[in-house]
């Protein structure tokens, strides 16, 4: 397999009922759960890269979790590194399957088991790398524009926002400012990668203004360390930077 992940990722709160588990150093993804305060369930944002399932699990332990209690599982992207973790989670968990949120075209790519959608061949790795194995996913639930995620006592607001991949989608919780916006936008003026395959400069450019004209103080996005105050200033540093770049 590719790479080495270490043994345990430590959560950290980021905001009542949020919890950070980071990111490992090779091609992974930050990973986000959401607690349900009446029960032991939790949702788990974005899924990692399969070979950091160990370390998140031993990270589960610390808040008295374990992934039997996962009940929901949103997918910003259809990317590798937020995506492959989805197989080893299902196959670990057997019968007792969560339920799969994802955008409409990361539902027809989950369907296919298209694995060209997943692991850009620019990257020159595959599933094999990281010990997963590609098959077709069924049964998940699609989210569109203008839809509501709801799990605990959040509330999301679906955007679609493309542009680094046909499928991100950014998740909006205006009564606490929370956003997930996948690889779209980063803290510190940084954005997603536009030349991935489906990606465009022009569009991305174009999800990320949407995002500015939101109020958000927590941002929570693929890679980075969360911002937890004022995260707007930062989105439109993005955006500015990003304007500045020739479609």
């Amino acid at each position: 397999m590719f790479g080495t992940t270490p043994t345990k990722k430590k959560a950290r709160e980021v905001f009542p009922l949020v919890y950070y588990f980071r990111e490992s150093q090779m091609l992974d993804c930050n990973m986000f759960i959401l607690k349900d305060p009446e029960t032991d369930k939790f949702c788990l944002i974005d899924t990692g890269n399969g070979q950091s399932l160990a370390g998140f699990k031993s990270g589960l332990e610390t808040l008295g979790l374990d992934l039997s209690n996962l009940q929901k599982i949103l997918i910003t992207h259809e990317h590798l590194d937020h995506i492959l973790g989805l197989y080893t989670i299902l196959e670990e968990l057997g019968d007792s399957k969560p339920e799969i949120y994802v955008s409409k075209v990361t539902q027809q790519i989950l369907a296919l088991g298209d694995e060209a959608q997943i692991c850009p061949r620019s990257l020159g790795i595959s599933a094999g790398h990281f010990g997963v194995s590609i098959v077709p996913i069924q049964n998940t639930h699609a989210l569109a524009e203008g839809d509501t995620f709801s799990f605990g006592t959040f509330s999301f607001q679906v955007i679609e926002t493309p542009g680094h991949s046909p499928g991100s989608i950014t998740l909006y919780e205006p009564n606490h400012k929370l956003l997930f916006p996948g690889d779209v936008v980063f803290p510190q003026g940084s954005f997603g990668r536009y030349d991935f395959p489906g990606g465009s400069l022009s569009i991305l450019t174009k999800s990320i203004q949407r995002i500015t004209e939101l109020d958000v103080d927590v941002l929570c996005a693929g890679h980075m360390s969360p911002v937890t105050r004022n995260a707007s200033q930062q989105i439109q540093i993005s955006y500015k930077n990003i304007s500045s770049m020739r479609w």
